[in-house]
């Protein structure tokens, strides 16, 4: 009996945490999933390499039995998502994103900077279907989650759902259109972007919809790139330093390193040395921003430096001497 009471101690103790509603893709709770091809690790994270992102290479399932919606919503409606398991590392920082193109692009629907999870267990964390969500009898849902301690990690899981028709109308609740929303943000995943240690990050460009927990999140550190939608939009000066904002653009497709940023704004090729490029945009040369990576904080009121050297100070005493003699 105690050795089988150590071995649930260790089973929980190296548990994390899953998207346990909407059940997810091969999730043991999904009514969809081939009892032969359950994901018994869906608590793991993805590949430190990012060789598994999207939703740990499940999205593939999509137009076979295992893929069948397991919920229908409607745009403009409200939902929650619910994250179970037994090691909520401390919380973290989560996303919940929707992608219509099979997984090639998921379009951020609702951040949520610190406190999520909420601790260990079941914590349920509310979204509202942005109303001009377009029709999908199969669109991904997916929850990412960047967790406060413990190793740097990425956690993805996606559901399938269908987006009822009558969206495609943006009302007057929805601040940003939904082709113009960020990307989801991706770090830890071999992509040249890292979260911080024991901290809940700061996504750079959150979206318009955004529950912050905790005031203090940091940015992410790195070459850190994200799709930003035109409108949606977020401030370097505050998340990045104290130039290089990007304040909306066109986006791009995305890649599983990671998102260019597009926009305008930013002061381009003036950077300082080992604090990375300025923001993106087309004023004074581009460049990549790269949160973080913030500017030393007296960088733009210094005057500009006039190093001279001793032999050019010598020489002016001499000359200074020579015509007082003469």
């Amino acid at each position: 009996m105690k050795l089988l009471a150590l071995l649930a101690s260790v089973g929980t103790a190296t548990a994390h945490m899953y998207l346990s509603d909407p059940p997810a893709l091969k999730g043991k709770n999904n009514p969809f999933s081939s009892p032969s091809d359950i994901d018994y690790s869906m608590t793991a994270p993805l590949s430190a390499s990012g060789s598994d992102y999207p939703c740990k290479g499940y999205h593939k399932l999509l137009g076979t039995p295992a893929g069948t919606p397991v919920t229908s919503w409607a745009p403009g409606g409200s939902y929650k998502m619910t994250i179970s398991g037994g090691a909520a590392h401390g919380g973290g920082s989560c996303q919940a994103s929707l992608s219509l193109d099979g997984g090639k692009t998921f379009r951020v629907i609702h951040s949520y900077e610190g406190g999520c999870p909420a601790g260990s267990g079941d914590s349920s964390f509310p979204f509202r279907v942005p109303s001009d969500t377009p029709s999908s009898g199969a669109a991904l849902f997916a929850w990412t989650w960047l967790n406060n301690l413990g190793n740097r990690e990425f956690y993805m899981n996606c559901a399938v759902v269908k987006i009822e028709s009558g969206g495609g109308k943006r009302d007057a609740a929805e601040s940003v259109p939904f082709d113009s929303r960020p990307t989801a943000f991706l770090a830890n995943i071999g992509n040249g972007c890292r979260t911080v240690d024991s901290t809940n990050v700061k996504f750079p460009d959150p979206g318009p919809d955004v529950t912050v927990a905790d005031q203090g999140a940091v940015p992410p550190t790195g070459t850190c790139q994200q799709a930003v939608g035109s409108g949606a939009g977020s401030s370097g000066g505050s998340s990045g330093g104290s130039s290089g904002g990007s304040s909306g653009g066109s986006t791009t497709s995305p890649e599983a390193g990671g998102q260019a940023v597009s926009g305008s704004g930013g002061m381009g090729g003036e950077t300082p040395e080992g604090n990375g490029n300025a923001g993106p945009g087309t004023s004074n040369g581009g460049g990549q921003w790269t949160p973080g990576n913030t500017w030393p904080a007296d960088f733009h009121s210094r005057a500009p430096s006039r190093n001279i050297s001793l032999a050019a100070v010598v020489a002016g005493f001499v000359i200074i001497i020579g015509m007082y003699v003469l």
